[in-house]
């Protein structure tokens, strides 16, 4: 099961720079590359998620938020 997991993991970093144009420019990556690229887009949602919520509890201030809201919009991330 853990060969058939790993194989359908490769087979969709294989594919996914084909189904969404965002990562185009990895077809001619390896799969290595495109892990880490993934890798990293996390880490910056995850880091610029936490960053909101935490300035939404303790700063409270609407100009801070929407100024983050609208940085977020236009590095075109979701939350």
């Amino acid at each position: 099961m853990l060969v058939n997991l790993i194989n359908i993991a490769y087979g969709a970093m294989k594919i996914l720079p084909y189904q969404d144009e965002k990562f185009a420019v990895c077809r001619t990556e390896s799969v290595q590359e495109i892990r880490f690229a993934l890798g990293e887009q996390i880490k910056q949602q995850i880091f610029f998620a936490n960053f909101v919520q935490n300035a939404e509890n303790s700063i409270k201030s609407n100009e801070v938020i929407n100024a983050l809201k609208q940085l977020f919009r236009q590095q075109d991330y979701h939350f």
